[in-house]
């Protein structure tokens, strides 16, 4: 009889250090969301790819926020577009998704963009066209402002490219941080002063940052390595993160699909 209580004693014991260890993974995981921030993915499926595997080996909970272009310039935009919505119903407007029901807004794009952008009217179909015509052209969270181009007057499609261009963003800001892509240059400007390196910092909730996660589908700052950020918003860190890809295969489908030249060959220059 003893034995058989003790048995009971065990297993109750054990039953009740295992529950408490479930619920404190669970707070843990809680108090240690990421959000990840991708932007401009530009119908490159292979840079998407490659994130969505990055994601799947991420060890905290995570969501994701995506800053908008998820269309133009690749070869793969429909694809993209429905991983993208299946993955978030956090999506910005970006400015290639604007110019899907606006074409008079091609005349503002640089020839290859305009060729590209009307090429992918054709690929995207209704139902992808009619996602598009809804998205938001921001979205605020608590104190976090996530949008495509900037956070004074987005809808100009104002480039956040280094400090000097930031700052009169900063004055106009109403948030304490603000993600924004568009320019496909990562960066991470204050109002005031960082804490961290370049690409891993510290920020603070009284001051003002704006954080360009880069580019996906076509970085621009001189490296074929994509970029986007992860947020850390229970001690509000973030860090950009850059990955090697598969360009060769997205610039074989841009040659194959007879878009610009000059969009495939970008792709192995970063520029």
């Amino acid at each position: 009889m003893q034995t058989i209580l003790l048995v009971f004693k065990v297993l109750f014991y054990s039953m009740h250090f295992y529950n408490n260890k479930r619920i404190y993974k669970l707070i843990r995981k809680y108090h240690t969301m990421k959000i990840v921030v991708i932007s401009d993915i530009h119908g490159n499926l292979e840079a998407l790819n490659r994130v969505l595997e990055y994601i799947e080996n991420m060890e905290d909970e995570n969501r994701i926020v995506c800053l908008g272009d998820i269309i133009g310039y690749g070869p793969d935009p429909a694809e993209c577009f429905k991983i993208v919505e299946s993955l978030t119903d956090k999506i910005c407007l970006g400015n290639h998704e604007y110019a899907i029901p606006e074409e008079d807004f091609d005349y503002q794009m640089t020839m290859c963009a305009r060729e590209a952008i009307r090429w992918t009217r054709g690929i995207l179909g209704e139902e992808n066209s009619e996602a598009i015509s809804r998205l938001p052209i921001q979205i605020e969270e608590d104190n976090v402002l996530y949008v495509h181009a900037s956070p004074d007057d987005p809808m100009q499609w104002k480039y956040i490219t280094n400090a000097r261009n930031a700052y009169s963003s900063l004055i106009e800001m109403k948030h304490s941080l603000c993600f924004v892509g568009h320019s496909h240059i990562p960066g991470i400007y204050a109002y005031n002063e960082l804490q961290g390196d370049s690409n891993k910092v510290t920020l603070s909730r009284d001051d003002k940052t704006i954080v360009n996660v880069g580019s996906i589908g076509q970085p621009r700052d001189g490296s074929p390595m994509l970029s986007f950020a992860v947020f850390d918003d229970d001690n509000w860190s973030v860090e950009i993160i850059r990955l090697e890809y598969d360009y060769q295969e997205t610039m074989a489908k841009i040659e194959k699909a007879n878009l610009p030249l000059f969009l495939a060959e970008r792709l192995a220059r970063g520029a």
